[in-house]
């Protein structure tokens, strides 16, 4: 089930918010367009839990196995949905709070 030392016992012991946060600094918070008329946009303010799951895997040191996937995507859609984040087409809304704490992040990681 793990590549190394598990970190955790229990699937239900994931901590979906830590999951986003490596999510928002890989993927990042903001597209930067390739044209210098268009200014930036901000992305992933929804993400759906399938785009979760490496980071959760990633985050966990978990195999990427079948079981593991399923179990990271099950957790993120059941913490979406207890805190009643899950939008009507399956995405999680990202709460705004985490988003502007990551982006802030991002920016000072990457100088700009």
């Amino acid at each position: 089930m793990f590549f190394t030392e598990p970190t955790i016992k229990d699937y239900r012991d994931m901590d979906v918010v830590k999951i986003i946060r490596e999510h928002l600094y890989t993927k990042g918070t903001w597209n930067h367009p390739i044209l210098k008329d268009e200014q930036p946009k901000p992305i992933n303010k929804t993400v759906h839990p399938k785009d979760l799951v490496s980071d959760g895997l990633f985050v966990y040191g978990l195999k990427c196995n079948a079981t593991n996937k399923r179990a990271v995507e099950y957790y993120c859609e059941r913490w979406a949905r207890i805190h009643q984040i899950l939008d009507h087409q399956g995405c999680i809304k990202i709460p705004e709070d985490l988003w502007l704490e990551c982006d802030e992040y991002n920016h000072k990681m990457t100088g700009r």
